[in-house]
């Protein structure tokens, strides 16, 4: 420290002074050297739509002065291609940069020299852009006091656009809401749901984020039929006796569709193949026909039995 403080002040301006000095010749002269820009595109065709982000960096060899090298260097460094000039090869995209050096050489500054472009190919994973409407299903956890249940469940939007690469677009045939819960449900409710897109389809675009459902709840109710049996797949020499001949169905319904529900709304069936098959000795009750206004519904009895009349 002693020696530096004997050290004059007009020897250390000097020496500062031809350090400036030798540091602004050197600036002064040309140099070549590798500068990396952020790579921006613009121009993308309407029906063209990227899978996966593009490269963002383009490096080049750039020559020009000190000067202007530094300040490139120390400021943000930007240049844009055009996509419209991209080319294809074996369902393959990519972008030669050197077709845009003219481009290029327009956007460095003023004194600045493009020489070469280091990164000259840039592969572009590109899909073709489509757009279409896709219903939106309702998807819960609703769980409802005894004596309550779901009558009906009113989306709106009930549709949205969804847009995005086509092979992308065309494994989504409807769109789900995401799960929600309520508990100990009585009464009418509205709420805002956010809509679930399917996994791996990151790249696709939805006009709607979330829909309005309107969960209509209805006081339910038990009801009862009795209803004849129809044979179906019965060859024409066979006579079957079947008994019983009828069966009960009982069903739940809200009681705002409780009018609405009649013998007509069920059929009920034996496929006598279908047990023959299986080699049973007994028929076995299905419904060809239910309305989608009830729930819970059960045929009894389950087995029916028959004989055939030789």
């Amino acid at each position: 420290m002693n020696t530096l403080k004997n050290i004059p002040r007009i020897f250390l301006g000097f020496l500062l002074a031809s350090f400036l000095m030798w540091f602004l010749i050197n600036l002064s002269k040309e140099y070549k050297t590798e500068v990396i820009f952020n790579l921006e595109y613009e121009n993308l065709p309407q029906n063209k739509v990227f899978r996966e982000p593009p490269v963002n960096q383009l490096k080049m060899l750039i020559k020009g002065n000190g000067f202007k090298l530094f300040t490139t260097n120390i400021f943000s460094k930007k240049v844009t291609l055009s996509l419209h000039k991209y080319k294809r090869k074996n369902l393959k995209y990519y972008l030669l940069a050197e077709d845009q050096k003219s481009e290029l050489q327009s956007q460095l500054k003023s004194g600045l020299e493009l020489l070469d472009v280091l990164d000259d190919t840039i592969h572009l994973n590109l899909g073709t852009f489509r757009k279409k409407k896709v219903p939106v299903t309702f998807t819960n956890n609703i769980k409802f006091k005894p004596g309550y249940g779901l009558s009906n469940v009113e989306i709106t939007p009930d549709s949205v656009f969804i847009s995005g690469p086509d092979d992308e677009i065309n494994t989504i045939n409807i769109i789900q809401t995401k799960n929600f819960q309520l508990k100990d449900v009585t009464e009418d409710v509205t709420i805002k749901i956010p809509i679930s897109l399917p996994e791996n389809t990151k790249n696709i675009k939805l006009s709607d984020t979330e829909v309005e459902a309107r969960v209509i709840v209805d006081k339910y109710t038990e009801g009862t039929f009795e209803l004849p049996i129809n044979i179906i797949n019965l060859p024409p020499d066979v006579d079957l006796k079947i008994y019983p001949k009828k069966v009960m169905v009982t069903y739940k319904v809200g009681l705002k569709n409780y009018s609405k529900i009649t013998e007509e709304s069920f059929e009920v069936i034996c496929d006598y193949n279908a047990s023959v098959d299986k080699n049973l000795t007994y028929l076995v009750p299905s419904f060809r026909k239910k309305s989608n206004l009830v729930s819970s519904v059960r045929i009894t009895p389950q087995k029916i039995d028959y004989l055939i009349q030789k």
